[in-house]
């Protein structure tokens, strides 16, 4: 029987047939404001806090500060689960001294492997993932950056997820087109307008190896994260 890893997002696990499959690489995506950051800590914090499945977070973008103090306005007490070794928070800065530097995937690997072996993660999370595409202007590259990333990452046996955006007036999956190919599965997350009302909906659009709930979902975000009501439809010009 397939291994499910509860994401602790309250309805989305009805949408996954009680989770993602366990070793699974995501990709979470969607255009800015949608809450990619939000399910990606609510996704670590849950394991932690309700399933007993340390998590790693690692942030390439939004400062360690900022994010400890999103997480605290859903009542997530991130500080405490540090302490007892079940949340690592990793903040790998592109930028040194102002000045953009180079990631090289084995590089960034090999820190978060440090900190899965000092917490025994089941659980990792790299917001985003776009920094790879950042760094190349060649597809082929960037491709090549993300796969081996991947593969590596296949060696801690642990469930990842990897945040993207989508860019404004894009129709695409992702900001560079490839990053959707690499992953065992996609989840889109959408904030749109519907007349004269902004809705939010949230729609599984792969998921290797596994069965799972077709179409755009409303969703919502509230004082404890992020919410999925699978029992509902939002219409299909929803994007």
């Amino acid at each position: 029987m397939l291994s499910r890893v509860r994401t602790g997002i309250e309805g989305f696990d009805e949408m996954v047939v009680g989770g993602f499959p366990r070793g699974h690489t995501i990709l979470v995506t969607g255009r800015a404001g949608t809450g990619k950051s939000t399910f990606g800590m609510q996704f670590v914090y849950k394991g932690a806090k309700v399933y007993d499945e340390p998590g790693i977070y690692v942030t390439l973008e939004e400062s360690l500060h900022s994010i400890m103090k999103n997480a605290s306005s859903y009542g997530w007490d991130i500080e405490t689960l540090e302490k007892k070794s079940q949340i690592a928070l990793v903040d790998i800065a592109p930028a040194v001294s102002g000045q953009l530097r180079k990631i090289d995937p084995a590089d960034m690997f090999l820190e978060i492997s440090k900190r899965w072996k000092l917490i025994g993660a089941k659980r990792i999370v790299i917001d985003p993932i776009t920094i790879f595409g950042a760094q190349t202007e060649n597809p082929m590259q960037l491709r090549q950056d993300l796969i081996r990333f991947s593969s590596l990452l296949k060696q801690l046996d642990s469930t990842v997820i990897f945040v993207t955006e989508i860019p404004e007036d894009s129709q695409a999956l992702s900001r560079f087109g490839v990053e959707e190919f690499i992953s065992d599965g996609v989840v889109v997350l959408y904030y749109s307008r519907i007349g004269g009302m902004r809705f939010r909906g949230i729609e599984v659009r792969k998921l290797r190896g596994s069965s799972h709930k077709e179409g755009v979902f409303p969703a919502a975000i509230g004082d404890a994260g992020l919410v999925a009501y699978p029992s509902q439809r939002l219409p299909k010009l929803f994007s």
